[in-house]
Formats: structure tokens, sequence, C-alpha cells
């Protein structure tokens, strides 16, 4: 559900810990880093079905001044609403930052001047203004108790919100935070740049730094992983600009990512919706989504239309890239789908470059993956071989490395079999992949060379 994502994107982001203070020769003493803290929405159900509201930036104040706990230029677009519908309470992510221990006594949220309210039963709704905004943005304020440890968390009692003639009059207050968890956050997209990347895939750490603020990112064997443009061979580097959907570790305050969309070249988008497949059209060109979340646009809809041409991408829910027609074969009624591209205003359509099955990353804790290469070993007894792996999709590998793949009594074999499997031979290879091992659902005979070849 809520807020989106993507693509102008809408970095979003934290503050650095600083750890060391300054050293010349000789050094100087050590300063400790400030405790991470993690800060979050959340809301209270009111008679609204949607509130869209584009956060740019959250102050925590006390004595000593004020510390940012999120910043965001282009701001991050939340649905307060759905962090209340059906009575269950959940939490947005906003970002980590590094607050030292003290008394402080206030929370700043600095929101856009205008948000889009929708009412229960409505299927439109409208723009309003803040009541008390100053130029573009309104700033909303509430006492806080907080002392630099654990999460703090911003709640916006939508019951006590009023709207009237075109104004909209909003209150929030501190929440005590005692809730937040990894089932009870929704997960939100973080926009940057990759620095300080370690590990081995595909299991890695590294930052994102947007808009001069920083996140910790950590993955896992789920992590979902794609090129924008939804060609073969995902590389994660430092320097690569990327897009990253989770949620924040309470314990470790670092962001499990669920799924990374790598930018290649100019598919980077300025719009992301995401939502539920209301309706498709039956010519293929086009869907209608029940938005659940979106960044970048504030729609004045429950529902917003989707815009598919000769040059969209299309993903599975693993990252695979597919054809239209293997598209909308999964995309029944009720699919999550996230739809990236140009959204219009007046006509409540986002033209996609890239369509997806949404994918949470809370599987069986094994990777969907796809191998082109040729065979560097076979073992027809135990009915295994190893694929020098020079395409791949949705798997952090390097060019050239050699892979493990096991079949079984379930795996398909088009154009070849275990006892023609000959060393050299060029095969696609689809399966699960965990650890250093591939267990193949597929092993097709391929031509060699090329796109990966498509086994769906």
């Amino acid at each position: 559900m809520n807020t989106f994502t993507k693509t102008s994107i809408l970095a979003i982001a934290l503050v650095a810990a600083i750890g060391c203070g300054g050293g010349g020769a000789g050094g100087s003493a050590v300063t400790p880093a400030a405790p991470k803290v993690g800060f979050y929405v959340t809301s209270a159900q009111g008679p609204y079905s949607h509130v869209w509201v584009n956060v740019k930036q959250a102050n925590l104040v006390g004595p000593a001044g004020s510390i940012p706990l999120f910043k965001s230029s282009t701001g991050k677009a939340i649905d307060l609403a759905t962090l209340s519908a059906g009575g269950q309470k959940l939490f947005a992510p906003l970002g980590v930052a590094s607050v030292p221990s003290s008394k402080y006594n206030k929370v700043q949220i600095v929101v856009d001047s205008t948000a889009t309210v929708i009412n229960q039963g409505a299927s439109q709704g409208s723009q309003a203004s803040f009541t008390g905004s100053t130029g573009t943005t309104k700033i909303i304020s509430f006492p806080s108790t907080f002392t630099g440890a654990g999460n703090l968390v911003a709640k916006f009692d939508l019951s006590k919100w009023t709207l009237a003639a075109g104004q909209v009059t909003a209150t929030a207050q501190e929440d005590d935070g005692s809730q937040v968890g990894s089932t009870t956050q929704e997960p939100q997209d973080f926009g940057g740049s990759v620095a300080n990347l370690s590990g081995t895939p595909p299991t890695l750490a590294f930052d994102i730094t947007s808009d001069g603020t920083t996140i910790h990112v950590v993955t896992s064997a789920s992590t979902v992983i794609a090129n924008s443009d939804g060609t073969a061979n995902p590389v994660l580097a430092n320097n690569s600009r990327i897009h990253v959907v989770g949620t924040i570790d309470t314990t470790t305050n670092a962001l499990d990512a669920t799924s990374i969309k790598i930018e290649i070249g100019n598919t980077q988008s300025s719009n992301d919706v995401r939502g539920t497949v209301a309706s498709t059209n039956s010519a293929g060109n086009s869907l209608v989504l029940n938005v659940t979340n979106c960044d970048g646009a504030l729609p004045t809809s429950t529902t917003v239309n989707v815009n598919l041409t000769t040059t969209t991408t299309y993903l599975d829910g693993n990252g695979l890239s597919v054809t239209e027609a293997q598209f909308f074969t999964a995309a029944a009624t009720g699919t999550r789908i996230d739809a990236q591209g140009t959204y219009d205003q007046p006509s409540n359509t986002i033209t996609a470059t890239t369509v997806s099955i949404h994918q949470d990353g809370q599987g069986d804790g094994q990777q969907r993956v796809q191998l082109q290469g040729p065979v560097a070993s076979v073992d027809v007894a135990n009915a295994a071989f190893t694929i020098t792996a020079s395409e791949f999709e949705n798997v952090l590998l390097t060019k050239g490395s050699t892979v493990n793949v096991v079949t079984n009594s379930s795996t398909t074999f088009n154009g070849v079999t275990m006892a023609t499997l000959a060393t050299g031979a060029t095969v696609d290879v689809r399966g699960t992949y965990s650890g250093t091992t591939l267990t193949a659902t597929e092993v097709n005979a391929s031509g060699g060379g090329g796109k990966l070849h498509r086994i769906r």
C-alpha cells in the first residue's frame, strides 16, 4: 500500500552517522557516533479512503538546535489513509538519522502546501490546500518527548482533520512506536547512488546517497534485482544509480532490500504508480490500476490509467523480462503491478516505460533466475552440470563465473537431455538459486549468443 516511489527519483533518506572527529598527524580523540534512529509515519482512521501528502523534510528540535530526520528535494508521496486501512496500523519508513542522546521538545514535518483527499465511498477526490501554508510548503509541528533512543514515529490522526472549501486543517502527534516491526511496515522506495559496496552476492551491503543524505542497505538471497530496461546481466557497482524497495530493520537500522532496480541509460522515469489490476484492455495496450502507492504523482482518483507502448519493458515478479503476451497472462484482476513512466494529471494516465508484477521479497528465500552460457562440465550420474554464465537475470554474478546446476524429476528439458548434454554446448537454464547452486526447472538448448532466450 502506500507511497511511492521512484522515478524522477524520490530520493529519500537519512542523515549519515558521523563517526570520527577530524584527525591529523598524531591523531585526536575519537567522537562516538550518535545512535541511529529510525523515522516512520503512521495514521489513525478518518473519513477518507486516500489522503496523499508529499513529505519533503522532517526535523527533531531541541535546546541544542534542529536535527534533520529526513530530507528530499522532490518529496516522498505517502497515502496516509492506507496506513490505517481496515483498522490495521502500518508504518511507512522514511529513513534513519544519527540523533545524539538529548531531550527534544518538537518535531516538524514539512509537506507540500496541497494534498489530495478522497472521501470514503467516493471514486474521485480533489486537491486541497493546507490551512496556514506558506508559499509552496506547510509545516506540521507537534510536541515531542523523544530522548534519542528507539524509533521516532509521527502519527497523523485523520479523524481530527477537517476539509472545507478546498482547505484542509491537519494535525499530528508523536506515537510510541512500540508496534513498529518487519511485519507492520509498508515497504518504501529509496533512490540514490551506490557507495561503499561490500560483501559477496547475494549478501551485500552498501550505502545509497541522494540529496546529501545516506541510508545503509543490505541484501539477501530473496532480494529481487533487475535492470530498469529489462536487459540481462544486472551489475551492482559503486556509483550505480538505483531504486531500492524495502523495510528498515529496527535492530540494525539498515534497509533490508526486497527489490533493487538498476537505472540504465535514459530509462529512469519521473513517476511510479503501484496498485492492483482493476481491468485490462482487450487490445493489450493499457490497463487500469486500483492505486495503493505512487511517487511523483498525487492522483485525484482511486484508479490510474496505464498506457503501454511499443517501447514498454515488461518484467515478471522476479525481475525477469517477459513478452507483452506473457505479462498480460500473469496480470489477472487483483494482481499487484508496478508501473513506471510519466504521469499526466489531467488525463490521470501514466505512460509506462516499465511495468512489472510486484514482488515483496517475502517468498521462500530463493531467487528465481535465468542463465545462458556454455556447459563447462557434465555429471550425468548425479543429473548435474556446470555452466559458464554469459548472460543472467535476477542474480548478481560476474560474467564468466561458473554456476553449479542440479536437475531433478521435475526439470523440463527442451531440445536437450542430460544424456546428450555436451561440454561447450550453449544452454538456457531457469530455476531457483540458493547459495552457489541453481536448481533447474527448465533446461533449453540454445543457438548460442544473442539475447537471453525466453523460456516461459
